[in-house]
């Protein structure tokens, strides 16, 4: 079966209206703690934070580059705080651009907005990096790759995810991802559950820092009896991952070929797994899901929604997508939600991403 039609968000910008020559400006917007968190965050997207020194040691998202209320509306001061993060560390600017701010800086995140358009549509005509020194080879890869500017409060940011900030004045993103790996990215926010992929471990540090008290992953006989997880996949044993004490886990022996999953008992699996997670909410706890891969793992936050909470398959599909998070649509089991029994609950009280 083909997936429910793609819903989008429809996305303004604010800020500038595309002319009728060149390329177009980034689109400018306000955004939400669970897009940045799913950009993903563990990808270092680029990110300026416009606060005081003050504020930003005292706590700030582990990727953001402050650029302080106290330099004022220096253009030159702020192009070189940028220039000297890109000579130590670089810049991703396939990303979007984040700038972070708080009630006492909104004029200032304004500014650096404007700064950063005029700064790209002054090289709009460039055409390659020939003869220009570092500073503006990097500022002519902004106005190539830098398709949207996003808005961020830091209180709604911190309030959400955490455990994604620290305090102090250095840059800790490298240091704090070499601890922790990938991070899964989050489904839903109310009640709180994870998506994980395959390139995401669940190390005790990780599943600390996320607070998760509930996991569902794939496994086999041999995972139940050896405390870990993986099984059902063509991941060698040592490959797999030992169970981080205090967690309960769900382990859910189904083969990572759709195909032999699809011949299974999968709608009770599913099941199982929304009733699984429909008790971790009611208990205030968190969930993670690492179900083979990223895509498999997200039709089990719709098999969720659509069970425990009576959502049909398409509108449990909108609500992932409002995750933001990227999805191969061909690796959701479509069969196997579509043969759920409906669930209980009333449509109304189902939860949103936010």
């Amino acid at each position: 079966s083909s997936a429910p039609t793609t819903y989008k968000a429809t996305i303004v910008n604010m800020e500038l209206q595309a002319s009728k020559e060149g390329p177009e400006p980034p689109l400018v917007r306000d955004t939400s703690a669970l897009e940045v968190f799913n950009i993903p965050l563990f990808e270092i997207p680029p990110m300026l934070d416009v606060r005081s020194k003050a504020d930003f040691a005292h706590s700030h998202i582990v990727t953001a580059v402050s650029v302080p209320a106290e330099d004022g509306p220096d253009a030159p001061q702020l192009f070189q705080r940028i220039i000297n993060h890109d000579d130590e560390w670089g810049w991703l600017l396939q990303f979007p651009f984040v700038v972070v701010f708080d009630e006492a800086t909104c004029e200032r995140a304004n500014w650096l907005v404007g700064v950063l358009q005029a700064a790209i549509s002054e090289r709009a005509d460039a055409k390659d990096s020939e003869g220009a020194d570092r500073p503006e080879r990097l500022l002519r890869r902004l106005a190539v790759q830098c398709r949207q500017i996003l808005l961020l409060k830091h209180s709604d940011f911190v309030s959400a995810f955490g455990g994604c900030c620290t305090d102090g004045h250095e840059w800790k993103a490298a240091s704090f991802f070499d601890k922790l790996g990938p991070l899964p990215r989050c489904g839903l926010l109310h009640p709180r559950i994870y998506v994980a992929g395959r390139q995401v471990t669940l190390s005790a540090d990780l599943m600390a820092m996320l607070g998760v008290t509930h996991a569902v992953v794939n496994a086999d006989a041999w995972d139940a009896m050896d405390g870990t997880s993986g099984g059902g996949s063509q991941r060698p044993f040592t490959e797999r991952i030992a169970d981080v004490h205090g967690v309960r886990y769900l382990k859910c022996e189904i083969s990572e070929n759709q195909r032999d999953a699809n011949e299974t008992d999968m709608p009770r699996v599913f099941e199982g797994a929304a009733q699984f997670l429909a008790a971790c909410a009611a208990e205030g706890g968190v969930g993670i899901i690492r179900m083979h891969g990223q895509s498999c793992s997200a039709g089990v936050v719709c098999a969720f929604l659509v069970s425990a909470w009576g959502l049909s398959v398409e509108n449990a599909w909108r609500r992932v997508q409002e995750s933001c998070i990227k999805i191969d649509e061909q690796l959701v089991w479509w069969d196997a939600l579509r043969r759920l029994p409906p669930g209980r609950q009333p449509l109304e009280d189902a939860p949103g991403p936010a």
